[in-house]
């Protein structure tokens, strides 16, 4: 295998002094140098598409976790907030309320919890507490 890549290692060398070849080897290397430059750049390309695709996905997971926020905060609307006015609900669209309308029949709606009554008792003094056994 040694003498084998030395006569390898000849014939090249000789291939290269010979005249006739000259111009060809030094085509081959100009081509070679080119391909070269278009791989790197082919490589930073490829590094860039990486890069924007991964920030694609990061902003997409953004807007899918800002989307189901606001979709939890849509169906859990706190009682204690102030109803829309008369001017808020006539600005709907109509293709507003379609969503809405199928927003609703997607999503079952809970019954109301019943109401626990809570028995009230007549305040007693210290005195009265005390004598409890």
């Amino acid at each position: 295998t040694k003498i084998a890549t030395i006569k390898k290692a000849l014939q090249l060398r000789n291939i290269g002094q010979e005249p006739s070849l000259k111009s060809m080897l030094g085509k081959i290397r100009h081509e070679m140098l080119l391909l070269h430059d278009l791989l790197n750049k082919m490589e930073t390309e490829v590094q860039q598409q990486e890069k924007k695709k991964n920030l694609l996905k990061e902003l997409q997971k953004a807007a899918e976790r800002d989307q189901k926020e606001a979709q939890h905060l849509y169906e859990n609307i706190p009682p204690h907030l102030p109803k829309p006015t008369q001017s808020c609900i006539t600005e709907l669209t109509v293709k507003h309320e379609e969503q809405t309308k199928v927003a609703e029949s997607k999503r079952a709606k809970k019954p109301p919890k019943e109401s626990i009554p809570i028995k009230e008792i007549s305040l007693i003094t210290a005195e009265e507490f005390e004598s409890v056994p």
